[in-house]
């Protein structure tokens, strides 16, 4: 932010990145996320999405049992990190 030229600017980006506080109940959630994420291998060209053989090898072997409605959210948080990657390709800026 400090290359933006103007304080408009500035305060545009800045509202822009602001975001709630994060929901400390959910953070296992995130933490699971990202533990399958980062150990989920790619094919080559970049990064695959994360598949039920991941989910279910995280499931049985960290012990966390995850709930249908938790799959969905960590499916719902990679779907997004994949929107966030094109969208970054997409930006030549």
């Amino acid at each position: 932010m400090s290359r933006s030229r103007t304080p408009e600017r500035k305060a545009e980006l800045e509202a822009e990145l602001a975001l709630p506080p994060f929901p400390e109940a959910l953070r296992y959630l995130w933490t699971a996320f990202r533990r399958i994420r980062s150990r989920n291998g790619g094919n080559g060209y970049g990064p695959t999405p994360i598949s039920w053989a991941d989910l279910d090898a995280f499931d049985r072997l960290s012990g966390l049992r995850l709930l249908p409605w938790e799959i969905e959210i960590i499916e719902v948080l990679d779907d997004a990190y994949f929107a966030a990657r094109h969208n970054q390709e997409d930006d030549p800026q």
